[in-house]
């Protein structure tokens, strides 16, 4: 009898913390927007920099962005200075990493 009683509680015990370590890693980012004008596009290290009416915020293009103008998918290389966008973004300890980026082709 105590043998069950002890696989039992251990058994909770392991899918409590499961539940707690799936949960942590569930939590969900805080997404913010900016928009602005494009004043710097950086290929190698997949970055771009956006001047908006608070200052400059220079994000990292993620694997999972997506960047569009308009309907059309785009990709960085597509992104010039000049452009105007809308960005949303998620912080990862001081880095702006760019979930969706929405560009107008400067005229």
């Amino acid at each position: 009898m105590k043998k069950i009683v002890s696989l039992m509680i251990a058994f909770a015990l392991v899918f409590s913390f499961a539940g707690l370590v799936s949960a942590a890693k569930k939590s969900p980012m805080k997404v913010m927007q900016a928009s602005g004008e494009i004043t710097a596009v950086d290929a190698k290290t997949n970055t771009f920099t956006l001047k908006t009416k608070k200052g400059d915020i220079t994000c990292e293009v993620g694997a999972d962005a997506k960047i569009t103008s308009g309907k059309e998918s785009k990709t960085l290389a597509d992104v010039k200075v000049g452009d105007k966008a809308a960005c949303k973004y998620a912080m990862e300890g001081d880095k702006h990493i760019c979930k969706s980026l929405d560009i107008k082709a400067a005229k």
